[in-house]
């Protein structure tokens, strides 16, 4: 016996639906200010949820009925404890894309923004080799940033990268021109080699990478993501720079 995702009824509506790779922003909203929900990550959010019930039912009715015909090695009270501490995490990334958009800002180098994210990579793929190129442009200059939120969109997105052993992770930062503004510090960051699967597991939960984009967009940024071709991954990440 194993647990199936539930299906979960979606409900119409009339908000138009973003892709999450095309996600983005003209610049930080006010403090207070009301923030754009898209009816397509809330549908995507209460899937996963029923997902996660279901499961949870299943496994609490294994352990109620003492269940004995399960594949060898699975108890389902260690399946129960590992679906919520799941659950939990879940929650706890789906609710920062409903925070209310007050940033707490302060102003970095480009150099610690190539770092910080450098050392997130790292942090979740130490299986993979990491790479990152900064030029002279970016790392001098500067950015201002809600340090905590950012974290969060760059830890988000190594996450969804799915990087294991065989992994190659390449960060380039460089200084770009916009027609929006007159200059952004760009940060683009891909994925090649590994598990293919898993990248592609993690590419498909629109949750996930709209907190991401939304993390960029609370810091005035942008995030878009190609994920169409098996095995490679590749985000770029743009943040305004100071005046």
């Amino acid at each position: 016996m194993r647990a199936t995702n539930a299906r979960v009824r979606r409900v119409r509506g009339t908000v138009t639906r973003q892709r999450p790779e095309s996600a983005s922003a003209t610049g930080a909203p006010r403090p207070g200010a009301l923030l754009r929900i898209d009816e397509a990550v809330v549908r995507d959010l209460s899937h996963e949820l029923g997902n996660y019930f279901h499961k949870l039912y299943y496994w609490t009715d294994c352990v109620r009925s003492g269940t004995s015909d399960l594949e060898a090695g699975v108890s389902p009270t260690g399946e129960l404890d590992r679906t919520l501490h799941r659950l939990q995490a879940f929650l706890n990334l789906a609710l920062v894309y409903f925070e209310p958009a007050v940033a707490d800002r302060v102003a970095v180098r480009g150099a610690d923004v190539a770092k910080a994210f450098e050392a997130i990579l790292r942090g979740e793929s130490p299986d993979a080799v990491v790479e990152i190129a900064c030029t002279a442009a970016a790392s001098d200059a500067r950015v201002q940033v809600d340090t905590r939120r950012l974290s969060t969109g760059f830890r988000t997105i190594a996450v969804l990268l799915g990087a294991g052993a065989g992994t190659i992770l390449r960060l380039e930062v460089d200084t770009v021109a916009s027609g929006k503004r007159s200059e952004l510090l760009q940060l683009a960051v891909s994925a090649t080699g590994g598990s293919p699967e898993a990248a592609a597991r993690r590419a498909q939960r629109l949750v996930e990478w709209a907190v991401a984009a939304r993390m960029l967009e609370l810091n005035g940024g942008e995030l878009r993501t190609n994920e169409q071709r098996p095995g490679s991954a590749r985000c770029v990440l743009t943040l305004p720079l100071a005046e």
